[in-house]
């Protein structure tokens, strides 16, 4: 039997919850979606959903 690569490559089997966030993170993500609400045919709520989600690096203070 042949072993299928995890999701972002490798091998799936040793990758940790935290280790697959790691690498999501440091890659960067984009998710979208609505989400609308309504009752009897008539739109009601309507929810735009953006989510970036990446790295950033922290500045060094620069002290006087």
């Amino acid at each position: 039997m042949r072993e299928q690569p995890g999701i972002l490559g490798g091998d799936s089997s040793g990758t940790s919850l935290v280790e697959l966030l790691d690498r999501v993170v440091h890659r960067g993500a984009y998710v979208s979606g609505d989400v609308i609400v309504c009752l009897a045919g008539i739109d009601l709520v309507r929810l735009d959903l953006r989510l970036l989600l990446t790295a950033i690096q922290p500045h060094d203070e620069v002290r006087p």
